[in-house]
């Protein structure tokens, strides 16, 4: 079992995200349960999802239980890290160097540098793929993006998501 928050601002794709971990957790055969929390109506409010892997009654995580905090957004991190457990591990898209219980990739900029910041969360969720005991792998990720229908989103997600699974 385990209990993601996901968060960000509006139009950083955390909604899309959590879709795919929770579609592909499902394919597995994994029970899912999600739930999302909107800001402001606009571009830039405030967004986070409770993303549930397990046999849960409920879609939302309780403070202090979840297992891993993916955030887009470093002041979305500070406005959610009481969901995190106290051995959980916080995922966050910054330039900041990593500290004990943060990894970080500066996935703004690499996802600029592919050429559609809207990929920062492709790239952010390569990146937390790697990390032992996060729900969905690399591999599975990468066939979810490869069966999209349309073949300029596919190759654009299929790229941010190699940048993210090669960080160093």
């Amino acid at each position: 079992m385990v209990e993601l928050i996901l968060c960000g601002r509006g139009g950083q794709g955390v909604v899309f995200l959590t879709r795919v971990l929770g579609q592909i957790a499902a394919a597995k055969g994994l029970n899912v349960i999600s739930s999302e929390t909107h800001g402001m109506a606009v571009r830039g409010g405030s967004i986070n999802s409770h993303l549930r892997i397990g046999r849960f009654y409920s879609p939302l995580v309780r403070r202090g239980h979840a297992d891993f905090l993916l955030s887009l957004d470093h002041g979305e991190t500070a406005n959610n890290r009481h969901f995190l457990r106290i051995d959980g591990l916080i995922v966050e898209n910054s330039a900041q160097e990593d500290e004990p219980g943060i990894r970080r990739i500066d996935a703004t900029r690499i996802a600029r540098d592919i050429g559609r910041i809207q990929l920062e969360n492709v790239v952010l969720a390569g990146f937390a793929s790697r990390i032992n005991g996060f729900p969905v792998s690399g591999e599975e990720l990468r066939a979810f993006l490869a069966a999209d229908p349309r073949p300029a989103v596919r190759e654009m997600n299929l790229k941010a998501l190699e940048a993210g699974l090669s960080w160093e």
